[in-house]
């Protein structure tokens, strides 16, 4: 499952330092409240979902992936979700949150 927003969040003036703390900053509520597996900690560890963000004048285009099935890494290029084969993923079994519910937490 994907989600797709917008929202307007102030990150740190040093770019490539603001861009990693941001997303590391929605990941790590992201799996806190929801109990997602978004990133891993080894090479064996699997993940229920991704999280990719472009930071655009203040603005943060924001997609996250809840994977639906094992095995199966989702991705976006232009308007189509892009399906590939992967050891590491491990489908999200938990109850699949709103897009308002997202918001709120981030």
């Amino acid at each position: 499952m994907m989600y797709k927003f917008t929202k307007t969040i102030t990150c740190s003036p040093e770019k490539n330092k603001s861009d990693l703390q941001c997303g590391n900053n929605m990941m790590t509520k992201l799996e806190k409240k929801f109990k997602i597996k978004l990133h891993a900690e080894t090479v064996d560890e699997k993940i229920n979902g991704h999280i990719s963000i472009k930071h655009t004048n203040g603005n943060h285009i924001i997609w996250i992936f809840l994977y639906d099935k094992n095995g199966v890494h989702q991705s976006i290029r232009g308007n189509k979700i892009i399906e590939q084969k992967s050891d590491r993923v491990k489908k999200f079994t938990g109850t699949f949150p709103t897009e308002s519910e997202i918001k709120k937490i981030i």
